[in-house]
């Protein structure tokens, strides 16, 4: 259809010359030193437009035969500019397949290159004004490459190298690079085994750019290798809010985060103010709770505020259905019995344990907790019967032993020493496995 339409104009063309040519419009007179010259309007203006044309290409001709040396400048550019970027992407390419050395030598020629087009005059030639940027990733590249052989002198002096050339520039694209080399220098300082560096280079990161997940994911390898499970655990709740882990993986962190928590406390004080960064969430977890419980007894804390902190986890034992491990129910006893053997007879709690008992009468636990109250209130008789049956199902050793103690300590009570000596001996002969 295009040639169509060029044959149409061309023939359309031809048919308005030769009408032009064939009816003279008039005449032109050139006088010129006594001779005259008479021309036809046609020619007249037919010989214009073709002196204009050739005036036209002379001048084309002649400007593109002085823009030559600048032609080839670019051309030479646009080469330099070339070489850069495939070495660059050889770099990247080579990294990714494991070929480090090569991957540390195709970043370097792409940083000459770099270099080689920075020096460039700028009045005469303008080089690509994204060469900062390819200058930093293949610093980077070659870095990490240097990392991946355990090369640290080299990977240290391309970070310096790229550190103190994105510093002094001021532009979106030299924070982003500035960016990535921080949160790579503190991942590899975590490879190292070096926390302090590495919580030192996430330190220099902005308030925004370190509350990412991934500055959070580094932050919190960083504070659980120096021990800081405090503060691991607020980056913890940080990443949680940001879904970085499942629900089940999410929990388990939090649990023994709050547990190393507890076990760096040196005195009660400590503890309880330990206690209080805790979240409600937190808190309620029940090793939390019980292992807190059971620390603040032997600093010598508050007996009072043991009770307190361990009481949503007997709230929770004392329903039908528990679902509580068994490990769990075991610690709960052995701390609710320690607590309410030295604060001695207390008639709420006899009543509490008993209600629980009822409601689940086949718990030896609960049956051994029971016993316990039962001992510490006085009631002998209901306490030798509840002990004898929970003896007999308990399974943990170490709560038979203390079972069998009980019921040695009631004997004596009743004066029967025979009886006495036959739970010991039952204690000294039963293994502690």
């Amino acid at each position: 259809m295009r040639i169509t339409f060029w044959f149409v104009a061309l023939f359309t063309l031809a048919v308005l010359t030769a009408l032009a040519l064939a009816y003279p419009l008039g005449w032109v007179s050139f006088f010129i030193s006594g001779y005259r010259v008479d021309l036809s309007a046609n020619l007249l203006i037919l010989l214009m437009i073709l002196l204009y044309g050739v005036i036209y290409t002379a001048h084309r001709s002649i400007s593109s035969f002085m823009y030559l040396p600048m032609i080839a400048r670019r051309w030479r550019l646009q080469q330099r500019e070339r070489v850069m970027n495939e070495n660059l992407l050889n770099a990247l390419e080579q990294l990714m397949t494991g070929r480090f050395l090569r991957s540390i030598k195709s970043a370097k020629q792409c940083i000459d290159s770099a270099n080689a087009l920075q020096e460039i005059d700028n009045s005469i030639d303008t080089p690509p004004k994204y060469i900062p940027q390819i200058k930093s990733l293949a610093h980077l590249i070659a870095a990490e490459s240097a990392q991946s052989l355990r090369d640290t002198k080299t990977r240290d002096f391309h970070l310096q190298a790229n550190l103190s050339y994105l510093l002094p520039i001021n532009n979106h694209s030299g924070d982003e690079n500035l960016e990535a080399s921080l949160l790579s220098a503190a991942r590899w300082a975590l490879a190292d085994s070096d926390p302090a560096s590495a919580l030192g280079w996430l330190d220099k990161l902005k308030s925004g750019v370190a509350r990412r997940t991934l500055a959070l994911r580094l932050r919190l390898k960083a504070d659980r290798l120096a021990n800081y499970h405090l503060s691991a655990l607020e980056t913890t709740r940080l990443l949680n809010k940001h879904r970085a882990f499942s629900e089940f993986a999410a929990y388990g962190l939090l649990k023994s985060l709050c547990l190393a928590s507890i076990d760096d406390c040196r005195d009660s004080n400590q503890l309880v103010q330990t206690w209080r960064l805790f979240d409600k969430a937190e808190q309620t977890i029940p090793e939390v709770a019980i292992h807190a419980s059971n620390q603040l007894i032997k600093l010598g804390g508050d007996l009072r505020t043991a009770l307190i902190w361990i009481n949503p986890v007997w709230e929770l034992i004392r329903t039908p259905t528990c679902e509580l491990r068994e490990d769990i129910r075991e610690n709960l006893v052995i701390v609710l019995a320690t607590i309410l053997k030295t604060l001695g007879a207390d008639k709420h709690w006899l009543a509490q344990v008993e209600q629980a008992r009822a409601l689940n009468p086949r718990d030896p636990y609960l049956q051994y907790l029971c016993a316990l109250v039962c001992m510490y209130n006085g009631l002998w008789g209901k306490a030798q019967q509840l002990m004898l049956e929970a003896s007999q199902t308990l399974k943990k050793t170490t709560l038979k032993k203390a079972a069998w103690m009980s019921l040695a300590e009631l004997a004596l009570q009743r004066e029967d020493e025979a009886s006495a000596i036959t739970y010991w001996k039952k204690i000294a002969l039963t293994p502690d496995f």
